[in-house]
């Protein structure tokens, strides 16, 4: 559980300073076990990213930025009232094995553990025919708050958080068409 923990704030700190957290608020809407992945959303259409063992294609506009803690990070050139939408991909073999019901536990823990607020189990999707838990939140970094959707996923052994960091003022439908139009594409190398 330690790692978890560490894997988690990890991500909420390295996204706050990557995307520059601005502006604060809240997103009342809650559609709790509100399917995330359908059918009908168009696939993102900007470039693709490739990391070890996988890759995605993020939505036009956004760009590829170099890092070093993270396996994989990308964000949106036209901040949203001074906040850069991101998604950011980190491993955590400490999620190997966990069955999906007692890793939404885990996941649900650890964000309150590191005082998210608003956290939510949604329902579960699939990347590349994985199936990922899906949890979401309200992060606070300094007084700067932004909404999470993270998926945790298993591929071959290896642990996977993806999270997909947005301005507290999109709403969930519009976060979770970025979401999806980013694990639409997902590909698995093997």
């Amino acid at each position: 559980m330690k790692s978890l923990s560490r894997a988690i704030a990890v991500v909420a700190t390295v996204v706050a300073t990557v995307t520059g957290c601005g502006g604060s608020g809240s997103d009342d809407e809650s559609r709790p076990g509100a399917a995330t992945h359908s059918s009908t959303v168009k696939p993102a259409g900007g470039d693709t990213i490739t990391a070890d063992g996988f890759s995605y294609t993020v939505p036009e506009d956004w760009k590829e930025s170099p890092q070093s803690t993270l396996l994989s990070l990308a964000f949106d050139s036209e901040p949203t009232k001074g906040f850069r939408s991101s998604v950011n991909v980190v491993s955590d073999d400490t999620i190997v094995g966990y069955h999906s019901e007692k890793l939404e536990k885990a996941v649900k823990k650890v964000l309150n553990n590191i005082k998210a607020s608003d956290v939510t189990i949604r329902d579960r999707t699939e990347i590349d025919g994985e199936e990922a838990v899906h949890s979401a939140a309200v992060m606070d970094m300094n007084g700067n708050k932004y909404r999470i959707e993270q998926f945790g996923v298993e591929h071959d052994g290896r642990g996977y958080f993806v999270t997909v960091s947005f301005h507290p003022s999109i709403p969930e439908p519009e976060r979770d068409e970025v979401s999806e139009s980013i694990l639409t594409t997902w590909k698995w190398d093997s």
